[in-house]
């Protein structure tokens, strides 16, 4: 059936240069990153997102006028890891242009082959051809990858005059292990002519943005994370533009209700529309449908998000605070109206919103909260 060719556009991978025409309206932070790099002299720069908003999409598109390094992480079990792992790529990115690259890329080789053995070896950097004559296991040596490390950035900058480094995947960590490797790597990566652009876990926005307006406070990120391009949440109107430049040879299966119903369901993310696009459109096939009209659709998200969230167990009082007339709002002003219309007490209200916060049912957006898209199917509908 045609319908299935539709799962084809909707895979939810990074945009690179071959399909950028399928970004929506990232103009402002794109300008944002290229004022950082043209005028910073150095720092590192964190681009963060929810997971699924479009760090990689984005580092992917970057484009300078500077001698430019883009790596991805694989190897992110420990501290020692990361750091082999920036080590390694950046040497082996720049083996060409500079002379001490190779010599620390067959250095790393050895050292991974010297302590996790063979098989190790081959799993970190995909080569067969690593050796594996030691018979202790040593610790890794830190000290003297940091070493190499502040080596080759000098080299570069000698040579280059400014240099960006873009270090893709590390958001995938804690923000406690990502704020433990940048603070050790400070001096050999903020450096004059260096600078370092890393897509870090959305947690670590949050405590920047309090870091910068509080001082004296504990943390103070801003002594090592110079600053932050946040990457906003789409809006129901870009998320729209997004499905439909996907879709668009196929938009006529969907009624334009259904199309909305995604949208509200995606909480301005478009991986979550593209995957429950797909759902539909699996559902839709395994019912040999031509077309997808919004019963349809209201049905199939009802049983998808119950099939997923039915391990959270509400009280018949939390259930009372999933009301959309609450909603959106700051914080302050839902509790209110949580304590007058529903006559909740002060410390109640406080507590329920807090649990349905963690939960997922109700999400924050720049301040603002809201019930999730997913939220309504569980107890409203």
């Amino acid at each position: 059936m045609e319908l299935g060719k539709i799962i084809e556009r909707l895979i939810d991978k990074p945009l690179d240069e071959k399909n950028k025409n399928l970004l929506v309206n990232r103009d402002k932070e794109f300008e944002l990153i290229n004022l950082i790099i043209n005028y910073q002299p150095y720092g590192i720069y964190g681009i963060c997102g929810e997971t699924g908003i479009g760090k990689t999409t984005v580092i992917n598109n970057i484009h300078t006028d500077f001698y430019t390094i883009k790596i991805s992480l694989s190897q992110r079990e420990s501290q020692d890891t990361i750091l082999y792992d920036i080590l390694y790529n950046i040497s082996a990115k720049t083996e060409k242009d500079i002379e001490i690259s190779s010599e620390i890329k067959e250095w790393i080789l050895e050292e991974i082959s010297y302590i996790k053995g063979f098989a190790i070896g081959v799993k970190f950097f995909g080569n067969g051809d690593i050796s594996n004559q030691k018979q202790k296991t040593p610790r890794f040596n830190y000290f003297k990858a940091k070493e190499y490390l502040n080596k080759l950035t000098d080299e570069l900058i000698k040579k280059y005059k400014k240099v960006v480094l873009i270090i893709d995947e590390l958001d995938k960590e804690s923000k406690k292990e990502v704020l433990l490797v940048l603070d050790n790597l400070k001096l050999e990566l903020q450096k004059e002519g260096f600078v370092v652009m890393v897509s870090l876990p959305y947690s670590i926005y949050r405590e920047y943005k309090f870091d910068r307006i509080h001082r004296n406070e504990s943390g103070n990120l801003e002594n090592v994370i110079k600053d932050i391009i946040y990457l906003r949440e789409f809006t129901n109107s870009e998320i729209k533009e997004i499905l439909i430049k996907r879709i668009k040879e196929f938009i006529y299966y969907f009624n334009e209700s259904v199309i909305d119903l995604i949208v509200d369901y995606s909480d301005g993310n478009p991986r979550d529309a593209f995957w429950i696009t797909q759902k539909l459109v699996f559902e839709a096939l395994s019912k040999k449908l031509s077309k997808i009209d919004k019963i349809f659709a209201e049905e199939t998200i009802k049983n998808i998000v119950n099939e997923y969230l039915n391990e959270i167990s509400l009280t018949e009082k939390q259930k009372l605070m999933i009301d959309e007339d609450l909603f959106p709002g700051k914080k302050e002003e839902i509790l209110k109206k949580a304590i007058e219309n529903i006559k909740f007490p002060r410390s109640t209200a406080y507590s329920i919103f807090d649990k349905l916060l963690k939960t997922g049912i109700i999400i924050e957006q720049n301040g603002i909260y809201r019930l999730s898209g997913k939220s309504k199917y569980l107890y409203i509908n």
